[in-house]
């Protein structure tokens, strides 16, 4: 048996009357990759901020770091204990060299203390090097692609010299193709006996680079899993606490429900971003849009939803036949078109606002009283009624909406856009960094809207939407359309060929 780096055992943790952490337990050896999964809300990230330093545990019956009691007092402890945190967000300062960002806060310097731009590249390049990394340390960073953007993250890591490098779905801003790279680069520093802790909702990635698998639920370990004796299906049943039904919603809801034509695209373009669009959305269709990162499908998002800095150069966009001109979003709001941004955390919620006043938020207006004055009563009723129909896990609508989950933040954000009633509902990445069951109920809720004759567009690199949910798929490249897929022909090889080629696979 390999080297312990990491026990936990029975660690507990409690916000007010939240139990975040019930018992979990998991041990992870010099050189393993421990997958960590569950739901959100399972209490993964507050197991690793409790390793990270950030937070301190109620109680543990253990955790020993190479055999040793561990308990740090804050973050900086546990750096200089060898425990290194990789965050989901790229947080790199994009106006710096790469090697100032690898170096930033802990900059190497000579006996006397001197620090020179020519010394600290060298060393940069040097890191670069060692692990394979065609980078140009000297090179800025806001020039690399989001794939080695992420590696520089993962080196930068490596220059605290970790014993446990902690990463929370380090993988979930990258494209398929960068994801390989990143993977491939967890799996070479594994082999150089970094202890890794792999946070992510990505499943097929989990079951390719780890060599156990901690299942949490409800704050409790569930299983602790070798990778070779389980399954996919079953990781999700302990997940879950139940099977998950599969359902191909294009199968069950059949035929396209209209002809009827609710949004009609043309030749729309916007400077740097979108070139010659055109395309129609039906009623009761559900249209996805797919592509690489830097695809433009985002940018078509907000220029639907008529977002500041997102207005046309050329083109037209035509609701119900009837074109619009200065197009804005209070003016696509009153023309039934919602838009769920694809930046839940800083466009999407407020996270001081309870659950209800964030959903009341597009609709005000309707939630005054005689007196026009804001009315309690409607918000709090509205807010409960949407907790309950979309299944919102929370202990009311009148908590913070900061203290929910992600999947519960955006099935609070899905059931704010219901409210407006739309007529059509642009979604973008809808299931993007939630858990397995929260991707479950959203794709019904989709599928719900769809069949009552919403027009929906959903704006994903996640190919189970796709391939699941949609009628049509259009895959864009580099700001413009360069495939349209439905029926038989929809599926991810043909796409994602498209996707990467630019050019209409076979």
């Amino acid at each position: 048996m390999s080297e312990l780096a990491l026990v936990c055992k029975d660690v507990k943790k409690t916000f007010g009357s939240i139990k975040a952490l019930r018992s979990a337990s998991f041990t992870l050896e010099k050189g393993q990759v421990v997958g960590l999964v569950g739901e959100n809300g399972a209490g993964k990230s507050t197991l690793l901020k409790i390793l990270a330093g950030v937070y301190q545990a109620d109680s543990a019956e253990s955790i020993k770091l190479l055999g040793k009691d561990y308990s740090p007092h804050n973050a900086i402890d546990a750096l200089k204990r060898g425990i290194v945190t990789i965050h989901q967000d790229i947080n790199l300062v994009e106006g710096m060299t790469v090697a100032e960002n690898i170096f930033l806060n802990n900059e190497p310097t000579s006996r006397l203390g001197i620090l020179t731009a020519g010394s600290l590249n060298a060393k940069a390049q040097e890191l670069l090097d060692h692990y394979g990394i065609e980078v140009d340390a000297s090179q800025q960073v806001s020039r690399l692609p989001n794939d080695l953007k992420k590696m520089v993250q993962i080196i930068k890591a490596m220059t605290w010299k970790p014993t446990i490098l902690l990463m929370d779905e380090p993988t979930s801003s990258l494209t398929a193709t960068e994801v390989d790279v990143v993977l491939k680069l967890i799996t070479e520093l594994s082999r150089r006996g970094v202890a890794i802790v792999f946070v992510s909702h990505y499943l097929s990635e989990v079951f390719r680079i780890c060599d156990t698998i901690t299942i949490l639920r409800d704050g409790q370990t569930i299983a602790n899993l070798q990778k070779e004796s389980t399954s996919i299906s079953e990781v999700v049943q302990h997940m879950l606490g139940r099977k998950l039904v599969e359902v191909d919603a294009r199968s069950k809801r059949g035929a396209v429900a209209s002809t009827e034509v609710l949004l009609s695209v043309r030749g729309l373009s916007v400077p740097g971003m979108l070139h010659d669009v055109s395309f129609d959305l039906h009623r009761g269709e559900i249209l996805g849009f797919t592509g690489l990162t830097g695809s433009g499908l985002t940018e078509l998002a907000k220029t639907l939803f008529g977002v500041e800095g997102y207005q046309p150069s050329k083109g037209t966009i035509a609701i119900r036949g009837n074109v619009k001109s200065h197009w804005n979003p209070g003016k696509a709001i009153k023309e039934g078109v919602a838009l769920l941004t694809g930046d839940r955390l800083r466009e999407g919620i407020l996270p001081d606002f309870t659950i209800a006043e964030n959903v009341g938020l597009p609709i005000i207006g309707k939630l005054r009283n005689a007196l026009g004055l804001l009315s309690r009563s409607k918000i709090d009723a509205m807010g409960t009624r949407c907790v309950r129909e979309l299944n919102v896990k929370a202990p009311s609508a009148h908590v913070p909406i900061r203290t929910l989950s992600g999947g519960n933040q955006q099935k609070v954000l899905i059931a704010k856009w219901l409210e407006t009633r739309p007529k059509i509902f642009i979604l973008d990445d809808p299931t993007v960094g939630i858990d397995v069951g929260s991707k479950d109920e959203i794709r019904k809720i989709i599928e719900r809207i769809a069949s009552e004759g919403v027009g929906v567009i959903i704006i994903s690199t996640e190919m189970p939407d796709i391939e699941k949910l949609c009628d049509r798929a259009i895959v864009m490249f580099r700001g413009s359309i360069v495939g349209e897929f439905a029926g038989a022909q929809l599926e991810h090889n043909r796409i994602l060929e498209t996707s990467v080629s630019g050019r209409k696979a076979a």
